[in-house]
């Protein structure tokens, strides 16, 4: 089928049928569809301007390019207020250059505002007007229901949009030193879902879209379903001052170790150490079984990651107590500001 900017007409339909909601009973639907089908039109043409493509190049030297590459692209969205622009974090990570693709084509420089590594979001601003652009409401995506439909729309080429469900809102905990308390997890899979972005029926932007996931199901559900972990709207709002005015989100001075792990039956293990991080530096190394953080049973890798980051920056080093070929040993783990270890982009 041939794609009108990208977009499927089959899925505009879906969409718009969405909008114009479903549950309205069939006799009001009727006398309302006109007036209604041309509102939803309009919202749904607001979402799709408001949607843009996100480019970028990192520095020669970035230390992130080895697992995302010197060259990413993705989604952002216009939001209110001050017109900036919301994407997922790990496209603007070291970013030297960033550019952003309006949905008639127009290529527009911009610039980082602010990397928030605790969220894992970004906010970009735009260096030349975006053109006829209405950035779109925050919504809260606390408030969804399971089951809920959403509508999701990417930036990248080819643009795409559809409607996915919302299997499940729960916590989400990445090997890489990274945890949200809420995360919203949908099905049916987006493929170009980074820095996606996930509304609700009335066309409030809910979610960012962060990972492929093979099972968005809970652990202790039988069945598996692919789908999309979304960081949820929710978490910007508390540090969005502080994003605008320090480029970074207050909680991001915390202890960063350097590590991948993986959790293994309530059992964490080491499976990667960054070169030249505290972890490095300490002698902790990939096959170390975690068992404590300064004396304190690990239960977790959530557990482990929020003991870690518990410890106050000036009270030394974090002791990490480790097992191996069936010894315990302590290690000394320096502390570090993570913000300290990347180099930061142009504009922050």
């Amino acid at each position: 089928m041939r794609r009108s900017r990208g977009f499927t007409r089959a899925s505009v339909q879906v969409c718009l049928g969405l909008l114009l909601g479903l549950a309205l009973p069939l006799a009001q639907a009727q006398a309302q569809a006109p007036a209604t089908e041309e509102a939803n039109r309009q919202r749904f043409e607001a979402l799709q301007s408001a949607t843009v493509g996100v480019t970028v190049k990192v520095i020669e030297d970035a230390s992130s390019a080895r697992t995302l590459g010197r060259e990413r692209e993705g989604t952002g969205v216009v939001i209110a207020p001050q017109g900036l622009v919301l994407t997922i974090g790990y496209l603007v990570l070291e970013a030297d250059t960033v550019q952003l693709t309006t949905r008639d084509q127009k290529k527009i420089p911009a610039q980082v505002v602010a990397y928030d590594a605790v969220s894992g979001l970004g906010l970009l601003r735009p260096l030349f007007p975006l053109g006829d652009v209405q950035p779109v409401k925050l919504g809260a995506a606390a408030s969804l229901a399971k089951g809920a439909r959403l509508i999701y729309i990417t930036g990248t080429a080819p643009r795409q949009v559809g409607a996915v469900r919302l299997v499940d809102n729960r916590p989400f905990t990445g090997y890489w030193e990274y945890h949200l308390e809420m995360g919203l997890y949908t099905a049916p899979m987006v493929m170009n879902h980074s820095g996606a972005g996930l509304f609700n029926l009335d066309g409030d932007l809910v979610g960012v879209g962060n990972l492929l996931m093979r099972d968005v199901m809970p652990e202790q559900d039988p069945t598996a379903l692919a789908g999309n972990l979304f960081v949820p709207v929710d978490v910007l709002a508390p540090v969005f001052d502080e994003l605008l005015r320090t480029g970074q989100n207050p909680m991001a001075g915390r202890p960063w170790m350097g590590v991948n792990a993986a959790e293994l039956r309530g059992q964490v293990r080491i499976t990667r150490v960054t070169e030249g991080s505290p972890a490095a530096d300490a002698g902790l190394r990939a096959g170390h079984w975690v068992t404590a953080v300064d004396g304190a049973p690990v239960r977790s890798l959530e557990d482990f990651y929020k003991k870690v980051w518990a410890h106050a920056a000036a009270d030394g080093d974090i002791r990490v107590s480790v097992r191996e070929q069936g010894a315990t040993r302590v290690l000394d783990v320096p502390v570090r500001d993570r913000s300290n270890a990347i180099a930061k982009p142009k504009g922050i």
